[in-house]
Order: C-alpha cells, then structure tokens, then sequence
C-alpha cells in the first residue's frame, strides 16, 4: 500500500511540476469609455509566483511561465480605483486570456493626474511636441485629422499645414524626410494611430542641428515619430469612387514597417482637383501670363480650372549594415489643366484710366519626375558623412488664347494673342554634410556644400493681332518664334569650427564661398506685317551671363545654460556681380547674428532672433533687353542693379499651462530691406505705339519693411470635449515702386481675428463652427485712384454625426461675405456633405456617398490692387457633382491592436472568484 501511495504522490508531483511550466496569462485593462490605460501597474501574486508587469500603449499585459493554477492579480493607474481579482486556471490549459478589465475613475486623484501627468504640448528651443495620445480620434483617422486637433496648428480645406501662422514646408518620419519631404503626401496618408508625437521644428538646416550655431531664416517643419509598437508590420488605404459628371477618383497607399526599414507606395489619379504630390518644380508657362501684386482675396478653395491628375510615388528607407542608413523617394506626376477666367483691369497712371478686358482661355500639360536619395554614413564615434544626391525634371505644353478690349480716351481697340509653348527644366544637385568631432565635448569640425545646375528650354509661338473699333482696320500684328536656353549652376561650401571655452560656452568660426552663374540665350524670330514669315531680331535676342560671387567670414559666440542660452555673432561678405554689357558691381555687407532663448519651464519659453542675409537679383531682372513676347506687358532688365540686403528680427513666446490645458502661442517679427530691387512702370500712352499698355523695369530703392504679428490661444474644457480657439493676425508692408519714374509708396495693412470652437460632448457628435473676419487696406501715396479697402467674413461649420453603430454623416459649410469689392456681388454659400457606411470587423472598409457644391455657388475670385493697376478676375472651378467611393483599411502590427492577439488560449480555461476586492 505504501508503495501505491508513493506512486500517487510521484504522479501528483509530476502533474504539478507539469503545470507550473506552461501557464502564460495576458489580459486587457480599460476605462469604462472602452478606452485603453497605459502604464497600468499589474502585479500577480500565488503561492508561487510573484511578478509584476506594466500595460502598454494598448493597455495589453502578459505574464510568462506562471507556475501555480491559482492566483491573484492587482491593477493600480494613477487617476482609477485599484482592483484585485483571483483566477483559478483549468489546469490542462498552457495559455489563458482574461476578460478585459474594466477600472473605474477616482475622482479624489484626478487634479493629481492632470497636474503630475505627461503634459500634452513641451516646449523646446526650436520644437514644439504634441503627444498624439493625448487626443482622441476615430477609428481610421488620418494625420491630417490629428493635425486639425493640435493648438497652434491648422489645416486648410485644401490640406495646406501651419504653425504658429507660418507655413509647413516638409514632413519627416522619426527624422528623416518621407516622399522627399511632401507635406501633403504625410498628411493625407499616414494613418493617425500610429504616431506617437508630432513635433513642429524650426530647422536651420544640418550644419546648425549639428554645431548648434543657427543662421538665417529657418524653415517650419513636421516630424512625425512613430509608435515602437507600431514600427513593425503593414498598412494598405485604398479609394475607388465614381460621380456625375464623369468625375472618378482612384488611390492606393500601402507601407511596410520592419524596424529601420520602411517601404511605402502611392498612387492616385483623379479629375476632381486633388493633388497627391506638391511638387514644386514645373515648367513655366512661358511669356503670354500677366503680373499681380499688392493684397488679394479669393472665394471658393482648391484650383482654378479643371484638372486631371495622375502620380506615382515610391519611398524607402533602410540600414544598410551598422553604419550606413539611406532613405529616398521617387515621384511622378502628371497635370492637365484647362482654365478659363475674365479679367477687369484698369490701368492708372499717364493721366488716364485705360480699361482692358480680356477673356483667357488656356490648356497646360505638365509631367514631373522628382529622385533624392539621403546616404547617412557614421563612420565612427568621431566621424559622420550624409550625401544627399537629388535630380527632377519637369515639362510643360501649353496653349493660352485670349481675347481683349482696350478702352480708353484716345482710341479703343480689340484684338487676341495666341501663345503655344514647350518647357523643358531638367535640374541636378548634390549636398553633403561632413562633420568630425575632435573627442572634447563641443570641439567640432564640419562642412557642408550643395552643387546645383537647373536649366530650361523653352519654344514659343506667340501671335498678337489688334484691331480698331472703329475703322475696323488693323491696328497692330506681332508674330514671334521664341528659342530660350537658360543654364543656372551654383556652388555653396561652408566650413564651421567650434571650440569650447567652457562646458557652457563654445566660439564658432565659419567660412562660407559662393558662386552663382546665370547663362540665359535667347533667340527671337519676329514679324511685324501680316503674311511674312518671322525674320532673326538682333533686338530681342540676346545671350546673357552674370557670376555672383560671395566670400563670407563670421564667428559666434554661444552659451548654453539649463535655463537659457544665447548666441552673439557677426559676419563680412565681400560680393561681386560680374557679367556680360559692362555689369560689374561689388558691394560687401555686414551680418549681425543675435538670438536668445530662456526657458522658463519645459511647457514656457521666450526666444529672440536677429539675422542680415542678402539675394542677388535674378538674369530676368538683370539682362538688358526689352522682353515682347507679351505684346501689351514689355519687361525691361537692368544690369546697374545691385544685391539686396535684408535685416530680420523676431521675438516669441509660448506657453502651454499644462494644468489648465491652456496654450498661448505669440511671435513678431520685423523685416526691412537695403537696395531693394522694385518695379518701374510705365504706363500708356506710348508715343510710338499706342497697343502697348504697360513696360516694366526694374531699379534699387530703400525703404522696404515688413512687420508681421500673430498670436494663437486656445482653452479645453471638461476633458478637452469642448476647446475654444482664438487666432489673430497682423501684417504691414511699407512697399517702395515707381510708376512713369515716379516714387510711389505702397501701404498695405491686413488683419485678421479667427474664432473657432471643437466640440465633442460625446462619443457620437463632433461640431466645428468658426468664423474669420479680415481687413485689407491698400493705400498708395502716389496714385489714390489705387487705393482699396476691403472686409471679408467667412463663417464655417463642420459636423460629423455618428449613428447606428456605423454610419456617419459628415457636413462642411462656408459662407462668405465680401464687401469693398469693385463690381463684385458674389458672396458664395458652399454646402459639402457625405454619408457613410462601415463595413467588417473593425470597420476596415467603409462605402461613402458625397455631394459637392450643392448649390453650385463656387467661385474664383481674385482682386488685386497696386500702385499702377486695379485686377479683378474670375475662373471656372469644379462645382456640383456627385460621388460614391468605396474605402478599405487593412493593416497589421506586433501589438497593435486593441483586443487581445490569439495566443493559442481561451477564456473557458479558468475561472474567476467572486470574491473579489476592491
């Protein structure tokens, strides 16, 4: 008997021994909104075991190798009431997944949480950081939808991004450039969900992230950082839809995230005006267009005209060994844009008013192929190389007809032009970074240099016919064959070296040599009489090259504190302007370079920047001929012109009180210019030729200044359901220009004041309404018949209704008011709504029906008020249609979702006691 009890005990041992090996328990905590808690504290206690763990960013925690079948766990977050259960595991199964668990808020330590929490915005010397967590989205929403959340940033209803009242010019992800930097391309595709922070950057480009000594004017940035739990698998978005109107719409995104590798595909080709890629390079439109300045408004969003849009797109990014990382981009895209417009222009000056009206009719083709590629290299712990190879190309075909009336005292004439031309601008550049580090802290060698050669080639024809009303006879024939070749090659190297005085301070010495070389040769073919063929004219032809040439010395002085840091400098740059008809200038300049930031605390920072930098003028400003290919608009250049150089100061402060929620955002900055380069017009009438309205060129005056002002607020209430935003603009810009060799000044004064609220009571309603007035002045001192004073209200409202589970319907109204307006009555009401519906399990693919315009009110409308001329111009735009779409979603990360992974368990192997304590 002995023998058999022994054995039964062996058994029992063994059973037990069995079991405390195989048992892995994971589990879900949540709020009692369904919503994920991170960074829970669990702690799982037995006779056995004791092991603790923490929730991640999906509130999901596991255990490994528990060895005893009963246990106990406890649940502590910082905001909710702890919890405590016990479990007793079905000792057969090797993995169990709890029921999720649900904790309830604790009210007596919420002020704790909002005060000692992470706070949603941090504020650092040229970044700003959001913590995407700490706003709440739907299912599927994109980066842009988190964008329109974020205090001090907006969003546009044609997807344009700024900061802080400044324009975003690229997007990166965790530091690197995404589809070559495309903001758009970022914003529109990048699913929200898997971003961690955004942050908003001043970048003074890779020398000055590296030496700390930042100059110049810097650009505004994006930086998404992706979520580590998100930095590992695959998402696909695509859109299919089809309208009235034969309108359509196709795209597809898709991405692979593996770590440090990331691959990323799109495409897109529709008629409605949407454009994937903001690609900047492009062919001109040749010599037919007509100048504007001074203040203007329009009504209506996206472009004018109809446009067919077709691109592809392909990023990559990947660690090429333990040293080398490369990421890059290819792009295409292809635009066929058909637009017509009527023009009202009055011309001012010569003592009359003469009024020509014009109705434009015009066609452009355009393709672009953009490539970059980053090369980063760390050659040791000492040494860093990046070489940033990049060619793009772009062409163009257009056809412009316009049909015109000129009415004046003397004579009224009417008449069209018919311009066709090809452009061609293949462009190739190289920048590299080499930076070496001598093993002291702070003791720094670098240099950076960027080579770039642009070019463009053009052919044109040009036929300009007018005639007189009243003798009906003709007045004037121009017919012109137009060869231009334009070469632009330019050549930047700096040296920086850094020496450390201290561990605070460092001095900085820099070199910077420059050369710029514009070769333009132009080969006109003209006729003046009707029937012969255009002849070679010495006149208008002309080949043209100019060098600018620039040696710049400077040093910095840099301290670097806890709480502030500041940075003196100055810099000499000798200049000379060489080139071809005796252009021969030198000039040297003086750059003073002063900035100071303090930091008050990690939410409040006051900064101060002051910089000088100066521009050459451009070879059509320069070259001294009279350009004809616009028969009413001559250009004349002048090769006397020299450099501009412009001083800039600005002064911030930002300030996110983290325990109200409270973000105040305010910057100034002032901007005067020395040598100005400005117009000249001369206005009709011509002794000699009374069909030409207008001939510019150009001169150098001081006088120019700018100062811009701007300033952001916003308030959440009750957990950020409701959010009250303000923003508020200011811009002066003494202007300097001369009319008939008279010297005008040109005062315009905008403000702006925007007030807009979000508000979310609930999970099933979001509302946006907001209303922005603007006030434009012009005033000109020389001719008041110029002058202009205009208001403009808009008020916007955007809702979206979710209902039955799975339907939304969304609405987006824009109202506005004009008034100030010459022969202006349109106050257009646009009205856009959808409803959609979501199908399969976590709403993967959705079906979505949208009106466009639903009163058919939209307009483009521009008016534009200078020293010499009143504009006023209407497009045709995309109106009323129509569109069903159907959406889908597919994605997949380690740990991304919000429901348990399958682990091979099942809930029916344990159970839980119901004594459970609270």
């Amino acid at each position: 008997m002995k023998k058999i009890h022994l054995l039964l005990l062996c058994v029992f041992a063994f059973q037990g021994l069995k079991a405390q090996t195989k048992f892995e328990v994971s589990g879900i905590v949540k709020d009692s909104t369904d919503n994920p808690i991170v960074g829970a504290a669990i702690n799982l206690t037995s006779m056995v075991d004791t092991t603790n763990a923490t929730t991640n960013l999906d509130g999901i925690f596991v255990f490994n190798n528990i060895k005893a079948s009963e246990f106990v766990i406890t649940i502590t977050a910082l905001g909710y009431q702890p919890i405590k259960r016990r479990y007793i595991n079905d000792p057969k199964a090797t993995r169990i997944v709890l029921d999720p668990i649900i904790l309830k808020s604790d009210s007596r330590v919420l002020n704790e949480v909002v005060v000692n929490g992470t706070p949603d915005v941090t504020v650092k010397e040229d970044t700003l950081e959001y913590r995407a967590g700490a706003y709440k989205l739907k299912e599927n929403a994109l980066a842009e939808d988190l964008l329109k959340k974020l205090p001090g940033i907006e969003v546009d209803r044609d997807g344009n991004v700024t900061a802080q009242g400044k324009t975003i010019t690229k997007v990166r992800i965790n530091g690197k450039d995404f589809f070559g930097g495309d903001v758009k391309t970022a914003t529109q595709q990048l699913p929200a969900d898997i971003i961690e922070k955004v942050q908003v950057i001043d970048d003074y480009g890779d020398q000055a992230n590296i030496t700390g000594v930042k100059d110049g004017d810097p650009d505004k940035i994006l930086n998404f950082t992706i979520r580590k739990d998100k930095n590992k698998g695959y998402l696909a978005r695509g859109i299919a839809g089809g309208g009235d109107k034969d309108r359509y719409q196709g795209s597809l995104f898709a991405a692979s995230f593996n770590n440090d590798q990331q691959l990323a595909l799109l495409g897109n080709f529709n008629n409605t005006n949407a454009n994937v890629f903001s690609l900047t390079q492009g062919a001109s439109s040749g010599g037919g267009g007509r100048r504007r300045g001074g203040g203007s408004f329009g009504g209506g969003g996206g472009s004018d005209g109809l446009t067919n849009v077709n691109s592809i797109g392909f990023n990559y990014r990947d660690q090429w060994g333990p040293k080398v990382t490369a990421y890059g981009s290819y792009s295409f895209s292809n635009k066929d844009n058909n637009t017509t417009s009527t023009n009202l222009n009055s011309l001012l000056g010569g003592g009359v008013v003469l009024n020509n009206n014009t109705f434009d009719n015009s066609n452009t083709k355009n393709n672009n192929h953009r490539v970059n590629l980053n090369i980063e290299y760390k050659i040791d712990s000492l040494n860093y190389l990046k070489v940033t190879p990049n060619v793009s190309f772009g062409s163009s075909n257009s056809i412009y007809n316009s049909n015109f009336t000129n009415q004046s005292p003397r004579t009224d004439t009417y008449g069209n032009s018919v311009n066709n031309s090809d452009n061609a601008n293949p462009n190739y550049g190289l920048d590299f970074l080499y930076n070496h580090r001598f093993g002291t802290k702070a003791r720094n060698l670098s240099l950076d240099g960027s080579l770039n050669a642009t070019s463009s080639s053009q052919d044109q024809s040009y036929l300009y016919i007018v005639n007189n009303t009243q003798t009906q006879q003709l007045e004037r024939y121009q017919n012109q064959i137009i060869n231009g070749d334009n070469k632009n090659d330019n050549v930047k190297l700096r040296l920086s070296y850094t020496e450390p005085i201290t561990k605070t301070k460092n001095l900085e010495f820099n070199y910077t040599y420059g050369f710029a070389r514009a070769n333009n040769n132009r080969l006109v073919q003209n006729s003046d009489v009707s029937g012969q063929d255009p002849v070679f004219d010495s006149d208008l032809s002309n080949q043209y090259i100019f060098d600018y040439i620039t040696n710049r010395f400077g040093a910095n002085y840099r301290v670097n504190q806890k709480k502030y840091n500041y940075t003196l400098g100055f810099a000499v740059q000798p200049a000379t302007l060489t080139g071809t008809n005796n252009t021969n200038r030198s000039v040297t300049n003086i750059f003073p370079n002063a900035r100071f930031s303090y930091k008050f605390s990690k939410t409040r920072e006051l900064s101060f920047n002051y910089n000088g930098r100066s521009s050459q003028p451009s070879y059509n400003q320069l070259q001294p001929i009279t350009d004809k290919s616009n028969a009413q608009y001559y250009t004349t250049g002048n090769n006397q012109l020299l450099p501009e150089f412009t001083n800039s100061a600005s002064i911030r402060y930002n300030n996110f009180d983290f325990a109200s929620g409270n973000v105040l955002f305010t910057n100034i900055s002032y901007n005067f210019t020395k040598d100005k380069i400005v117009t000249n017009v001369i206005n009709y009438p011509f002794p000699s030729d009374s069909t030409v309205l207008q001939n510019t060129t150009y001169q150098n005056a001081d006088g120019y200044y700018t100062i811009n002002g701007f300033y952001a607020f916003s308030k959440p209430f009750e957990d950020k359901k409701y959010v009250i935003r303000l923003r508020g603009s200011a811009f002066y810009n003494n202007n300097i220009s001369f009319v008939d060799n008279n010297k005008n000044i040109g005062k315009n004064l905008i403000l702006s004041q925007r007030l807009d609220f979000q508000i979310n009571p609930n999970d099933w309603l979001e509302l946006s309404p907001s209303g922005t007035y603007t006030y434009n002045r012009n005033n000109n001192s020389l001719n008041t018949r110029a002058n202009s004073e205009v208001n403009s209200f808009t008020t916007s409202f955007d809702s979206k209704i979710y209902f039955l589970k799975s339907w939304v319907w969304g609405t987006s109204l824009d109202k506005t008011f004009n008034s100030g307006y010459n022969s202006i009555s349109t106050n257009p009401f646009i009205i856009n709504t959808y409803l959609e519906k979501d199908f399969f399990k976590d709403k993967k693919g959705s079906l979505k029906l949208q009106a466009f315009d639903l009163l058919n009110q939209s307009t483009s409308l521009s008016y534009t008020a200078t020293s010499t001329s009143t504009i006023l111009s209407q497009s045709n735009k995309l109106s009323r249609y129509f569109m069903l779409s159907f959406t889908f979603n597919i994605s997949k990360f380690a740990g991304n979702t919000t429901t348990i992974p399958d682990m091979g368990g099942e809930r029916r192997h344990y159970r839980r006691d119901n004594n459970e304590e609270r």
